[in-house]
């Protein structure tokens, strides 16, 4: 007669943490430019093809976060996913810490494009936008406001921070985690004030997180992409 072997727990440690998230963030690159491509095939206007590609891209992105953080044990799943303090007076802090994010990446970027003429040009060229009709904003603006603030601080704050703080004291996982954060946007290759302002905010969410926990982080993150979007919009 046999007997049922133990089973050991699934317990994902440091590494596991710090590789899942930038793997994550490459798929959804990916998956990003394979629905533009797609998009230029059928024909589709680049507002268009750019809409659809960052609403598939972010939600892969989100969607593998979410298995991710599903396929740890309860308990740390539980501390990944923890609210730290009231709900509400969170979300408010999250508010302002994303507001205080804005105005602070706007210093940083205001600076170097006035040093750097060849900065404000390249940021001139990047020629964003959030569409012209409605389907287009309401894609892009949902990838934007709630897709990537989800998915990227499941990924970036919930794992790869987490990860790090196995290795490392959190004065240097903070720093680290924000470059790492801005390693996953495509326009901070091509501007650089822009590279800059994101590892600071990487930094500042990072701290959010470790104060507030993920409501915190995932509002002050909303909030960026949501001040982002108004300013496309407007500029449109």
């Amino acid at each position: 007669m046999s007997e049922d072997l133990p089973t050991r727990a699934f317990a994902p440690g440091a590494a596991w943490r710090i590789a899942w998230p930038i793997a994550v963030v490459a798929i959804g690159v990916a998956v990003l430019v394979l629905a533009a491509t797609v998009g230029e095939a059928f024909h589709a206007s680049p507002t268009t093809a750019t809409a659809i590609a960052a609403f598939t891209g972010s939600g892969a992105i989100m969607g593998a976060g979410l298995l991710l953080v599903r396929s740890l044990p309860p308990a740390q799943r539980r501390v990944t996913l923890a609210t730290k303090g009231r709900m509400w007076p969170g979300v408010g802090l999250g508010i302002l810490i994303g507001l205080g994010c804005v105005i602070g990446s706007g210093l940083v970027i205001a600076t170097g494009t006035g040093i750097d003429p060849s900065a404000k040009r390249a940021l001139d060229d990047l020629d964003l936008s959030v569409g012209v009709t409605w389907w287009q904003i309401a894609l892009t603006t949902c990838a934007l406001v709630i897709f990537a603030p989800v998915g990227e601080e499941l990924l970036f704050r919930g794992l790869e921070l987490r990860g790090l703080v196995r290795l490392m004291p959190f004065a240097w996982a903070a720093p680290l985690t924000g470059v790492v954060f801005t390693a996953a946007h495509l326009d901070a290759y091509l501007v650089w004030p822009r590279a800059v302002a994101l590892v600071l905010v990487g930094w500042v969410l990072a701290w959010t997180y470790r104060r507030r926990g993920l409501l915190g982080t995932v509002v002050a993150h909303g909030t960026v992409n949501a001040v982002a979007a108004v300013a496309l919009m407007v500029q449109s």
